[in-house]
């Protein structure tokens, strides 16, 4: 029995539509999606949507809460997120020397998350976006105890 494709996930070629320079074959023939032959590779880049998934995916209900269109711009923004992760992780001197499409990825990322985040905190499509219960507990360190208290 397989397990159903969360319809969030993009594809490889999705990512590849972001990073279309990046689909060259060892004859540094541009080839429009990763492959066996790319670098990085089609399951590396799987990899990459699968580490994405998780980054997003905890920011917004199941795609199953959402609209339509809000699944179509979630699975924009998971793809976004695996650009950016194999631009970081294949290419880090070309990001490190802005010779690298990562801050505009970047930044459309960011556009997009807020614009999301917004559809969603409004209830657009039904979904909530989750919440934590979350508290603080003040913790004194243990050299901040008098002595007198521990019968020193």
């Amino acid at each position: 029995m397989s397990t159903p494709v969360d319809p969030a996930r993009p594809t490889v070629d999705q990512v590849a539509l972001i990073l279309r320079a990046r689909t060259k074959d060892a004859q540094g023939n541009e080839v429009g999606t990763f492959d066996s032959d790319t670098r990085p590779t089609d399951l590396e880049v799987e990899a990459q949507i699968d580490a994405a998934m998780g980054l997003v995916g905890v920011r917004f209900p199941s795609s199953d809460r959402l609209s339509a269109e809000q699944v179509v711009a979630l699975q924009a923004l998971v793809a976004y997120r695996a650009a950016m992760r194999v631009e970081k992780s294949y290419f880090p001197e070309q990001v490190q020397t802005d010779r690298s499409p990562y801050a505009q990825i970047r930044e459309e990322y960011l556009e997009d998350l807020q614009g999301l985040l917004e559809s969603v905190a409004a209830g657009g499509g039904g979904g909530e976006l989750p919440s934590y219960d979350l508290a603080e507990l003040p913790v004194g360190s243990w050299t901040s105890i008098p002595d007198s208290f521990i019968g020193l």
